[in-house]
């Protein structure tokens, strides 16, 4: 175990001299929608949500154009999922509506390459874990709403994020993303996230 530790902290010194690696913080809002079906990115029973998030990450710089970044995210996400049908009553139109507290923790491989002397455009991808901390739904047969509950395997969720930013100068970067889930069950369903942000790098 030692020597993996010893591993780990002479590769990032290693990967330190190479280039420079950098500390970032973001924030941006974010709508949803939630897909039922599989690889289909529109239903079109349901709206779309609002929500917010912010998060910060460490970007290792493996030369001018790739790098890998993990972030740790707290985000808030409204999934859009309710009907207006005259003939289902009010439980049937909101059976699948949530509202969301998380912790996202994004892992993003990205290439960036320059556009002009002081523009580049990224485009990154890669998995993410979702952990739900808070939320809301209806219970069931009921117009009243009811918080959270169950254990970590009900809160839990993994997927993959995708990423396109502009980063003008050194320090701003304005970013686009999609964020798609893997698990169906539990608290944290199948929802599909857009969203667009502006990240600060020292």
């Amino acid at each position: 175990m030692n020597k993996i530790i010893t591993f780990i902290i002479a590769l990032l010194c290693a990967l330190s001299a190479v280039a420079q690696n950098r500390w970032h913080l973001y924030a941006g809002g974010s709508i949803s929608h939630l897909c039922e079906k599989p690889w289909i990115s529109s239903d079109k029973s349901y709206g779309w949500g609002g929500g917010a998030f912010i998060g910060g990450g460490y970007e290792i710089n493996f030369n001018p154009h790739w790098s890998l970044t993990p972030q740790l995210e707290l985000a808030f996400n409204d999934n859009g999922a309710s009907l207006s049908s005259k003939e289902l009553g009010f439980y049937a139109n909101h059976a699948n509506w949530q509202s969301i507290w998380s912790l996202n923790i994004p892992i993003i491989t990205s290439f960036r390459f320059p556009i002009t002397d002081y523009t580049g455009l990224r485009i990154g991808a890669g998995p993410y874990i979702q952990e739900a901390i808070s939320g809301h739904r209806y219970e069931s047969d009921s117009d009243k709403k009811v918080s959270m509950s169950g254990n970590f395997g009900n809160r839990f969720n993994v997927g993959v994020v995708g990423e396109i930013a502009v980063e003008t100068g050194t320090h701003f970067a304005y970013m686009v993303r999609t964020r798609y889930p893997f698990l169906k069950e539990g608290w944290v369903r199948k929802t599909i996230n857009l969203s667009v942000g502006v990240r600060y790098s020292f």
